[in-house]
């Protein structure tokens, strides 16, 4: 079977699986057509905050579905999400963001009180030189940043009607995660597309999804 771009694997999915749940949220379900549909939208919003093909864009959020959403869309636009954890304090996130070379940084103020401002605030300026844009996850209002940045909601990125066409390739790199590091940084490891459609074909045979 052919490689696929994991924007193409998404559209195929909805295809198929249509309003069928995607992922659940407490009581609320997200569909596959969902998923489709609102990642062209953001990733059309994200075109127009300049993002382009191997851009990387840090995702400093814990496991909800704006994750997703986010990593398709930019795999669509051929651009890098940069997976940060949110238990990183401000050298690890200064470490990240600044060998990334991130345009772009998305978090949620908001979870678990942790103090996102107070981490950035503590942290070398120099390492966010390339960050151009800071992308603001379930808050109405833009908070105020210790960066002089511009400052997006994610829900006005969502907002966007145009369905941005799908020009990721399975070639290109999706996503950038960190090894754990020993007596040095941590080392970053680039994963394809390519690499992520395989692995969840892998995963959806074995345990059966594919079936469903």
């Amino acid at each position: 079977m052919s490689a696929l771009s994991l924007g193409h694997f998404i559209d195929d999915l909805a295809a198929r699986k249509q309003r069928r749940p995607a992922f659940y949220f407490g009581e609320y379900q997200y569909s596959f057509i969902q998923l489709a549909d609102d990642s062209r939208r953001v990733a059309a919003g994200l075109k127009a905050l300049g993002i382009g093909k191997g851009d990387r864009v840090a995702l400093w959020l814990p496991n909800i579905f704006e994750w997703t959403v986010l990593h398709v869309a930019l795999a669509r636009l051929g651009a890098i999400a940069v997976a940060v954890n949110t238990r990183f304090r401000s050298a690890e996130v200064a470490d990240i963001v600044g060998r990334s070379g991130a345009r772009a940084l998305v978090l949620w103020p908001g979870f678990k009180n942790i103090d996102f401002m107070g981490i950035l605030a503590g942290a070398d300026p120099a390492a966010f030189d390339r960050l151009e844009t800071i992308v603001v996850c379930r808050d109405k209002t833009a908070p105020r940043l210790p960066l002089d940045r511009r400052t997006v909601l994610f829900d006005d990125l969502l907002a966007d009607q145009e369905r941005y066409p799908d020009i990721g390739a399975a070639e290109d790199g999706a996503l950038i995660f960190t090894t754990s590091g020993t007596t040095r940084a941590p080392k970053f490891v680039l994963q394809p597309q390519r690499s992520l459609t395989a692995h969840a074909r892998s995963v959806a045979s074995a345990f059966e999804y594919d079936a469903q």
